[in-house]
């Protein structure tokens, strides 16, 4: 017989971040909260709100600019930030984390890699699975 909650939702998850282009552990890490973390719910809810309020105003689909696409992901991926480990300014100082830390991470020029990077793990399901 199968118990079936042996199988439960990961409030969060923890990835390690890994180099865009040879996979290697880069020995940081970035803890994400998972698909039924209130604070993912929060921002998912919000935005189909929005979208839902815009298509029952017009009637009809708009598509926003991609530059505010990448805003959005900047403050989605600055929601659901948890916390993180072994992040380091140029110098290597240690970056402590804190919401205003995590924006400015995400928003600073030449990081898209680690935004897409982010941004795939979120939608990796199995992830936020705890068994």
């Amino acid at each position: 017989m199968f118990k079936i909650t042996s199988i439960t939702d990961a409030l969060f998850a923890v990835v390690k971040i890994k180099h865009p282009v040879t996979k290697e552990d880069l020995g940081a890490s970035i803890t994400l909260a998972g698909p039924e973390h209130p604070a993912r719910k929060a921002i998912e809810f919000a935005k189909q709100r929005k979208l839902r309020a815009s298509v029952q105003k017009t009637g009809k689909l708009e598509l926003g600019d991609p530059a505010d696409d990448e805003l959005d992901q900047i403050e989605k991926l600055t929601a659901c930030t948890l916390g993180w480990d072994g992040i380091t300014d140029d110098d290597g100082n240690v970056i402590e984390f804190s919401r205003s830390a995590a924006e400015k991470l995400y928003a600073t020029e030449g990081l898209g890699w680690l935004r897409d990077q982010l941004t795939a793990a979120m939608g990796e399901r199995e992830r936020f699975i705890k068994a």
